[in-house]
């Protein structure tokens, strides 16, 4: 079983060590934040380690990372904290949960597919990808990196989506569309029609249907200050 750095101090790199211990999938033997977010020395138990100097402080053990943040400001949080690790030349882990069924192949890095995702044929998945329980991806896909998919989400097949785009718990995204990078897609949704990028997608109570911004615009439409680390 090969050693596994959690990159992140939070809830969310909890549950990533709590999702890798239950599935049996790695020997985590620590977690690591930037210098500036070191505060403490444990977490979880474990020894809590600084990201910018991992080997030496490992000292030349080997490891793999997976970087555990969600989508702080349009996901562009965990995106960043990924690129620095590979700037790094950190090796990057795939959370691949043993009751999800995936039948395309997965040839991306740092993607999370948590329990009773169903990953249909011929499907692409780009790197730095989080799919949370119960969603679909339908077949003939095209995921860009550094997306999010909510639990249960429903996107129908011949689909595109591109990097850095969000889309809610129980959001269904109908066959054959296409959206845009770095777009939101709200909760309990319906899309059938195309989004071009840095678009926002709510529900009909809001009275609108889709609101397009510039891209500085729309990263700071989702932000979760508790997600940052």
């Amino acid at each position: 079983m090969k050693n596994l750095i959690i990159v992140g101090l939070s809830a969310t790199s909890r549950l990533a060590y709590s999702f890798v211990e239950s599935h049996k999938l790695f020997n985590v033997i620590g977690f690591a934040v930037n210098e500036q977010y070191k505060e403490c020395d444990s977490f979880c138990g474990l020894p809590v380690y600084t990201l910018e100097n991992l080997k030496e402080q490992l000292e030349g053990g080997e490891f793999l990372v997976f970087v555990a943040l969600l989508w702080n400001h349009l996901n562009a949080d965990r995106r960043k904290v990924y690129e620095f690790c590979k700037s790094k030349g950190y090796e990057m882990a795939n959370l691949i949960s043993p009751l999800a069924v995936v039948r395309s192949e997965i040839t991306g890095d740092n993607i999370w597919i948590h329990d009773y995702v169903v990953i249909q044929n011929d499907t692409r998945l780009g790197n730095n990808i989080a799919i949370m329980q119960g969603a679909l991806i339908g077949a003939d896909s095209d995921i860009a990196s550094h997306c999010f998919f909510g639990a249960h989400s429903l996107f129908a097949g011949g689909c595109t989506i591109g990097e850095q785009s969000f889309v809610g718990l129980h959001a269904t995204v109908f066959d054959d569309t296409h959206i845009g990078r770095k777009c939101i897609i709200g909760a309990c949704t319906a899309v059938k029609r195309n989004m071009s990028d840095f678009s926002k997608y709510v529900t009909p109570s809001d009275n609108i249907v889709i609101k397009q911004y510039s891209e500085d615009e729309i990263e700071n439409k989702l932000v979760f200050s508790k997600n940052v680390r």
